[in-house]
């Protein structure tokens, strides 16, 4: 059955789900600029899922042109892409199609909701858990670097992503039914706090010791010596290797600290609108419409993640100017 503006009977309102009840029962705006606002969200998801999509694929197209990108600390970053891309092709097209159906006071909507839900979880979520292994792979080879090589290969890294994958999709059909509440939907909440704050303490503590060690190496270097290191053939391979580790170190630190501050950020107003909604009973068509406006805030990172990449990475931005056709770059080895 559908409902149709303010109205419908009994019977019907109560098979609907909370999101279109609070629809139909609210009159803090008129309905018909509820549904321009929601049109204006739902073709912003759209628009967005395209670019998420085409960001992403261009980041898959130079992992596999480009050998030399095919390390084992650079398979977790495409294992974050790929959580990424799916929120494009899956999670963000849902959540368009659900501002669309409540708009037109659809029950389909309910379902749609139910869907999105469970796809946030399965693949917004799991950035987070990509971007605490990419942490702690990061602490490996700074404090432990010659374990790093031998406990961290490509081929335990693919078979961990393949297992951690398999996990992760049980998890989210076996807790399906109470992902949008309850204990699993606080839990989720406090694992994304939990993460941030885990990630964020351990990068700043990586950055400063990226940052000591470099200042080691330059003090424990003269002046003349350090420029035959830096500028000439002749100098110490040990010496210049060391100085560009601890430049790529400090780097990475704060790539992932970038990283999971714009996750931080784009999660703000979700927790906000979900604790006003939960806490203070806040209902009605504003309300409604800023939780469709912080859920596509929080899918944001799919779309600019692809883009600190590019901006932060040389051998990926070199990689893709070589793949637009850009051939007089270097850096980057097919």
């Amino acid at each position: 059955m559908r409902s149709k503006g303010n109205g419908g009977n009994n019977g019907s309102s109560s098979s609907l789900c909370s999101l279109l009840l609070q629809v139909q029962s609210g009159n803090d705006i008129k309905f018909q600029d509820f549904q321009s606002w929601c049109a204006f969200l739902s073709f912003a998801n759209a628009f967005f899922a395209v670019l998420v999509i085409l960001g992403n694929s261009v980041v898959f197209a130079a992992f596999y042109r480009f050998e030399s990108l095919r390390t084992a600390s650079n398979f977790l970053l495409l294992g974050l892409s790929f959580c990424d891309f799916f929120v494009g092709l899956v999670t963000q097209p849902l959540l368009a199609t659900e501002i669309g159906l409540v708009a037109t006071n659809s029950e389909i909507a309910c379902t749609f909701k139910d869907l999105y839900v469970i796809f946030l979880f399965a693949f917004n979520s799991s950035s987070m858990v990509h971007i605490c292994l990419i942490t702690i792979e990061r602490s490996v080879a700074i404090f432990y670097p010659f374990k790093h090589q031998r406990w961290i290969t490509k081929m335990k890294i693919v078979i961990f992503l393949v297992l951690f994958w398999i996990s992760w999709a049980l998890i989210t059909v076996f807790t399906r039914r109470n992902h949008g509440g309850g204990i699993i939907g606080y839990s989720r909440m406090a694992f994304v706090i939990f993460s941030a704050t885990f990630v964020v303490t351990i990068n700043l503590r990586l950055w400063i010791e990226a940052r000591k060690h470099s200042m080691r190496i330059h003090n424990a270097l003269p002046l003349t010596s350090f420029s035959n290191v830096t500028n000439s053939t002749e100098g110490s391979r040990e010496s210049r290797n060391s100085v560009a580790k601890a430049a790529r170190d400090s780097k990475a630190a704060k790539t992932i600290l970038l990283i999971t501050g714009i996750l931080i950020l784009c999660n703000l107003p979700i927790i906000a609108t979900f604790v006003t909604r939960k806490f203070y009973n806040v209902r009605g068509r504003v309300v409604t419409l800023l939780w469709f406006a912080s859920n596509t805030i929080v899918l944001l990172p799919s779309f600019v993640n692809p883009l600190v990449y590019c901006w932060r990475r040389r051998d990926i931005r070199v990689s893709v100017k070589r793949m637009f056709g850009c051939r007089n770059v270097v850096g980057v080895q097919r």
